[in-house]
C-alpha cells in the first residue's frame, strides 16, 4: 500500500514538473512516425481518401477487362480461321482446285487443337482421281506450322484447277465454282491414229489455249486432234479471264502401237485340194490371232494348218491383235491361183511345108515351130478351138497333145493372123479360159 502510494506520488510530480515542457524529434524519427501512420491509414477503410481497399478493386477490374478483350479477340480470330478453312476445304472438295493459303492464314494458326488439325487434313491432302474422262492433280500450299500428311481422298473430280494472280480466297472459291469441269476429253487412250476431241466447258472466259503435248497447239473452244506417233501425251488447257486470272487443267492421253499382221502359205504353188495347207505366222507385236481360210472355216491358233475341200478362189485373213486391243489385218485375195498348173500358148509358128503332120508335135517340131500347141500342166479338160480373122472355124482339138499343123482340108493357109480360144479344167477342179492372136509364118 505504501508503494503505490510513492508510485502515484512519484507520477503526480512528473507530470507537474513536465506538464509544460515539448519534446521535438529528429527529422528521422519523424519520418518513421510518419510512414507508419500513412501505412495504417491506407489498410483502413476510408472512403475520402484513397487506400488499398480502392487499388483492389481497379486490379480486379483491369483483369476482367483484360480477360474480356483479349478472350473477344481471340473468338474473333478462331472465328475467322475456322470460316476461312473451311471455305478452303469446300473448294478443294467441291471443285478440286489447288488451294492457295491466304497470307492471314499462314501467319496466325488457329487457335484450338481441333482446327489446328483440320487445317493440317486440308493443307496436306494426296488426292487420288476417280476414273473418269479427265485425268488431273491437285497440288495444294502448306503453311509453315502445318505438318504434311497424305490423306487419301475418294469421290474426286479429276480436274486439276490452278488460279493465278487472285488474292481473295472467296474470288478463288467463286472462280473455281464457276469451273468445275474445264475441259471434256472423248477418249483417253487408244490405238495409232488416234483422234481425239477436246472441248472446253467454261462458262464465260476470254481466251484459251491448248497444248497437245506433240508440239500441237489450238486456240479454239472444241478441237480435235490426231495423235499418229505412240506414246504418252500431257494435253493442257489455259483459260484466261477478263480480270487477269487463269485456270489450267490437264489430262493425260496414252497412245498404242498398233501391231503388224504377216504370215505365208505354203507350199507357195499349192496344188487344191490335195495339198494340206500351213499358214506360218510373221506378225509382230501380237497377242491373240483371228484366221479366216475363205471357205467358212475360222481358226485362233499361231499357225494352223487347213485342207481344202475342193478348188477355189480363197481370200485368206488374219486379224493380228495386241494386249491394248489394237489390231492390224492383212488379206491375201485369191491366194491359191498360182497354182503349179498352168497352160500356156506361142503367139506365132512356121508350118512343115511338105504337107499336113497331123499335129502330132514332138522335140524336133518343137525346135523348128512348126506345130501350134500349148505348152501345159494338170489339164484335164481341154478343148482349142482357131478362127480366120472372118470368125470361120478353122481348127478344133479336145487333145492337150494335138496342136494344129497349118493345114485347112489338107491344103496350107494363107500366112496372115489368126484367132485361138481354148477353154477347160485342171485336175484341182480349177477352170481356165482363155484366147489370143497366132501369127501364120512362112519361110
Amino acid at each position: 500500500m505504501g508503494t503505490n502510494d510513492e508510485n502515484m506520488r512519484l507520477e503526480e510530480l512528473f507530470r507537474h514538473k513536465l506538464e509544460s515542457a515539448e519534446f521535438i524529434p529528429s527529422s528521422a524519427a519523424s519520418a518513421r512516425i510518419m510512414r507508419k501512420v500513412a501505412g495504417r491509414e491506407f489498410v483502413r477503410f476510408n472512403p475520402a481518401r484513397f487506400n488499398a481497399f480502392y487499388l483492389g478493386a481497379i486490379f480486379v477490374g483491369g483483369i476482367t477487362a483484360s480477360i474480356l478483350i483479349f478472350g473477344a479477340k481471340d473468338s474473333v480470330r478462331s472465328s475467322s480461321s475456322e470460316k476461312t478453312i473451311s471455305a478452303l476445304s469446300s473448294l478443294t472438295s467441291e471443285n478440286s482446285s489447288p488451294v492457295v493459303m491466304p497470307e492471314s492464314i499462314q501467319k496466325s494458326p488457329p487457335s484450338s487443337t481441333n482446327k489446328n488439325a483440320s487445317a493440317k487434313h486440308i493443307a496436306s491432302e494426296t488426292i487420288k482421281p476417280a476414273a473418269g474422262k479427265q485425268v488431273g492433280s491437285v497440288s495444294t500450299m502448306t503453311s509453315p506450322d502445318l505438318e504434311n500428311q497424305p490423306v487419301a481422298k475418294e469421290n474426286f473430280d479429276p480436274v486439276n484447277i490452278i488460279e493465278h494472280g487472285i488474292s481473295s480466297g472467296n474470288m478463288l472459291q467463286e472462280k473455281a465454282k464457276n469451273n468445275e469441269v474445264l475441259m471434256d476429253v472423248s477418249s483417253l487412250e487408244g490405238c495409232i491414229p488416234l483422234k481425239v476431241i477436246f472441248e472446253n466447258k467454261t462458262a464465260e472466259y476470254d481466251s484459251c489455249r491448248w497444248t497437245f503435248g506433240d508440239g500441237g497447239y489450238s486456240v479454239e473452244k472444241k478441237s480435235s486432234w490426231i495423235f499418229d506417233l505412240e506414246g504418252e501425251y500431257k494435253v493442257v488447257l489455259n483459260v484466261f479471264f477478263h480480270d487477269g486470272t487463269m485456270l489450267s487443267s490437264h489430262s493425260i492421253i496414252n497412245v498404242h502401237p498398233r501391231p503388224v499382221a504377216r504370215f505365208e502359205i505354203s507350199p507357195e504353188n499349192a496344188l487344191l485340194p490335195e495339198d494340206e495347207i500351213v499358214f506360218y505366222n510373221y506378225s509382230a507385236n501380237a497377242i491373240r490371232y483371228n484366221w479366216g481360210f475363205g471357205d467358212g472355216k475360222t481358226s485362233s491358233l499361231y499357225e494352223p494348218r487347213h485342207r481344202y475341200a475342193r478348188f477355189g478362189k480363197y481370200n485368206v485373213q488374219l486379224v493380228a491383235i495386241s494386249e491394248f486391243g489394237c489390231t492390224d489385218t492383212l488379206i491375201i485375195s485369191n491366194a491359191f491361183s498360182g497354182s503349179e498348173y498352168f497352160i500356156n500358148f506361142p503367139n506365132a509358128f512356121i508350118p512343115n511345108q511338105q504337107g499336113p503332120s497331123g499335129g502330132v508335135s514332138s522335140s524336133k517340131s518343137d525346135e523348128s515351130a512348126q506345130i501350134f500347141h500349148p505348152v501345159s500342166s494338170g489339164v484335164q479338160d481341154y478343148q482349142l478351138r482357131i478362127f480366120s480373122k472372118s470368125g470361120i472355124l478353122i481348127f478344133e482339138s479336145n487333145d492337150v497333145n494335138q496342136g494344129w499343123d497349118g493345114y485347112y482340108k489338107g491344103k496350107l493357109c494363107d500366112p496372115v493372123v489368126y484367132i485361138w480360144k481354148v477353154r477347160g479344167k485342171f485336175r484341182n477342179g480349177e477352170p481356165f479360159i482363155k484366147m489370143g492372136d497366132l501369127t501364120l509364118l512362112k519361110y
